[in-house]
């Protein structure tokens, strides 16, 4: 009479089993099995771009738990969609904004070395005249001297005359050169100032963009550029392939059944911008997966706990 008794505690094993395995299975439906569905023209995105992302994403959760959690089927009733909308034109918004950004930035750079550049030569100029022009009114006031002594006795005898003119000839040759040297100072004071204008109207220019652009842009923003509805994921806007990996990483979780966490770097975070660009899991992350989904692991741990906890 034990025999069939052995057999039914045998068979209500395996059904509870079966029973958990199913709980289990139906908060973290792993592997989960997808396919690309609707890619909108907007976002300039080829099939195969879009399944580099998707794979990527795929790769930020497999990596750390060492799961096959996601399976791409070309015919899965789970569908990735790129639904483009009024959400991924103020993406692009943002990114012209920022481009104009970058371009005044490098603008702002060049004027920048050009700048200083004509102010090292400005002071070389200037250090060269000053020599000169020290060394000219030496001379000068020596010849004036002598003209000066020799005017009070009368005048100088010949073969000094001769000499003196050769000198103040020489002299009025230093002068042009000199007032050429001060021209030329004057140009680059010139250059200078103009530069000067024009780096503060640029660098005005600029703050004025990034004031904007922080406004309207810079912000941490909710997870809305993606969303999680059962039978699909669906994207509306990413800014580059990093983004779009950070929002598909994001919804992959929730589809995993996982909740927002704590820890502003965590993929399940939620709001978008602290995460690092070359993403991977926080321990908030991990620790959440594991509460949903377990570690494989400790899987038949838990099922011995499980089945324990009916006898």
């Amino acid at each position: 009479m034990r025999a069939p008794f052995g057999t039914i505690l045998l068979l209500t094993m395996l059904l509870g089993g079966t029973y958990w395995y199913t709980q289990v299975s139906a908060v973290c439906p792993v592997p989960l099995a997808y396919s690309i569905g609707r890619i909108d023209d907007g976002f300039n995105l080829t099939f195969n771009e879009a399944r580099i992302a998707v794979m990527d994403a795929e790769a930020v959760w497999e990596n750390t738990t060492g799961r096959n959690l996601f399976s791409y089927q070309d015919d899965a009733d789970f569908t990735i969609n790129f639904i483009y909308d009024d959400r991924q034109e103020r993406a692009d918004e943002e990114g012209e904004l920022k481009l104009i950004l970058d371009v005044k930035e490098n603008l702002n750079e060049k004027l920048e070395e050009t700048y200083s550049e004509l102010v090292s030569r400005y002071n070389q100029q200037e250090l060269k005249y000053k020599d000169g022009r020290e060394a000219y009114e030496r001379r000068l006031n020596v010849y004036n001297e002598e003209v000066d002594k020799y005017n009070q006795e009368g005048g100088a005898p010949a073969g000094v005359y001769d000499e003196l003119e050769e000198r103040r000839l020489s002299l009025k040759a230093e002068e042009s050169q000199l007032n050429a040297e001060v021209k030329k100072l004057n140009e680059y004071v010139d250059q200078i100032n103009s530069l000067g204008q024009e780096g503060s109207e640029l660098i005005n220019q600029y703050n004025q963009n990034v004031e904007q652009y922080n406004e309207t842009f810079a912000q941490e923003r909710e997870f809305t550029q993606g969303d999680y509805q059962y039978k699909s994921i669906n994207i509306y806007t990413f800014k580059d392939h990093a983004e779009l990996v950070a929002v598909l990483s994001h919804e992959f979780g929730h589809a995993l059944s996982i909740d927002h966490v704590e820890n502003s770097e965590s993929v399940m975070y939620y709001l978008m911008g602290g995460q690092p660009r070359n993403l991977v899991l926080s321990p908030e992350d991990v620790a959440e997966f594991d509460a949903v989904c377990g570690s494989e692991s400790n899987i038949f741990d838990r099922l011995k706990v499980f089945l324990s906890s009916l006898y």
